[in-house]
């Protein structure tokens, strides 16, 4: 069985090493798909309850909402940061490509998910389910995705 549930936000991010116009600050309206699978369903006949997905990775997803991501070596970054100290998300020595943040995010999710969730309602026990992939859409038509 396998499950997916999306998340939609606002995100910018620069490339530094782009040749063009992708390395000054630029936004786009990202959607992020987490596709978990398990073996079997659970006693409410679930893989998971997409609630319960959706409170243990919305802090992981919402952090990059309304934030720049930015590579560590940009020589813009102390610049954007003197005027928004609170504004960006750091990747240390590489640029915040649609690959790179579909990795970090797939990294940061099975670590929820390999842990577990508890909610005083909604919980998913550790293990429960395998994260098999993190889809970052960019645009409408453009995506990039980090799988096991």
């Amino acid at each position: 069985y396998r499950l997916c549930r999306r998340f939609t936000i606002e995100s910018g991010h620069m490339l530094s090493k782009h040749p063009e116009k992708c390395r000054w600050p630029h936004g786009h309206t990202r959607t992020i798909e987490v596709v978990v699978s398990a073996a079997e369903l659970d006693s409410r006949d679930m893989v998971v309850d997409f609630k319960a997905l959706k409170l243990a990775l919305g802090e992981t997803v919402e952090r990059y909402d309304h934030r720049m991501a930015i590579n560590s070596a940009d020589p813009l970054r102390s610049s954007i940061e003197s005027i928004h100290p609170d504004s960006t998300i750091v990747y240390e020595g590489v640029d915040p490509t649609t690959e790179v943040m579909a990795q970090v995010l797939f990294e940061a999710i099975a670590g929820i998910l390999d842990v577990g969730y508890q909610h005083e309602t909604y919980a998913i026990p550790p293990g429960r389910v395998r994260l098999e992939r993190v889809r970052v859409w960019e645009t409408p038509t453009s995506w990039a995705e980090f799988a096991v």
